[in-house]
């Protein structure tokens, strides 16, 4: 059964309406038909199965057969990204959408090496819509405007607790800081560049309460590293 995505305004008790991009999907990729019963997510934890009975060029409606409610995962797992170059950050995105975390915060720091344009920005979106319906999630992530890395130390400070992942640290495994927590309810992880976070910007993290963290004794790539400390909270946390 195929999946597509409608926001919350445009499903109600008994229709569910689909337009723009997945409309196209739906009717001149797929070529469905009136008849065919779809998979309908609204992002925000609620599922609909339902069957097309009306279709044009602007949109396609449901009836709706069955609809069910799926709380949100705790707990809440934020990735403040540190912007990679080139496409890494689709791969980043897509990935950790996959193994369940419900915010990106893309993050400019002192070494990133792009600056994404609307239309990177809106591809971005178009990621992590994709994965949340390849992996048949209920809930979509939230994907953030860029952040200064200043700004992000301020946004930190409501959540239960903040790791920050650099390769000098060599006491703390992240595996051993989590569990150490075993009840949260919200985590947020900081992965920087293809350069790392600066001593400075490390220094100021932990100032602001974040805790330094390994991975392991290996250096991974950044986009290795977001995707393993999502993997290990969605472990520990059995998400």
């Amino acid at each position: 059964m195929h999946t597509f995505y409608a926001p919350p305004t445009q499903i109600n008790e008994e229709i569910a309406t689909i337009t723009g991009l997945e409309q196209h999907h739906l009717r001149n990729v797929l070529r469905l038909e009136p008849g065919d019963t779809i998979r309908i997510v609204d992002g925000e934890g609620s599922i609909c199965i339902g069957e097309i009975y009306k279709m044009n060029a602007e949109a396609t409606e449901a009836k709706v057969l069955r609809r069910n409610f799926h709380e949100r995962n705790r707990p809440v797992l934020t990735l403040f990204q540190a912007l990679p170059k080139n496409d890494k950050m689709e791969l980043i995105l897509q990935k950790t959408t996959e193994l369940g975390v419900t915010r990106i915060v893309p993050m400019n720091t002192e070494r990133s090496l792009q600056k994404p344009s609307q239309n990177r920005y809106e591809r971005w979106h178009r990621v992590v819509l994709s994965a949340t319906k390849q992996c048949k999630r209920a809930w979509l992530p939230e994907l953030h405007e860029v952040q200064e890395f200043g700004e992000c130390l301020n946004m930190i400070q409501k959540y239960t607790r903040s790791l920050i992942f650099w390769e000098n640290e060599k006491q703390q495994h992240i595996k051993a800081v989590l569990r150490e927590a075993p009840k949260v309810e919200s985590i947020a992880f900081l992965v920087g560049p293809e350069g790392s976070f600066t001593d400075k910007e490390v220094n100021a993290a932990i100032e602001n309460g974040c805790i330094s963290v390994t991975v392991g004794s290996n250096t991974l790539r950044t986009e290795t590293a977001a995707i393993a400390g999502i993997t290990i909270a969605a472990y520990e946390y059995q998400l």
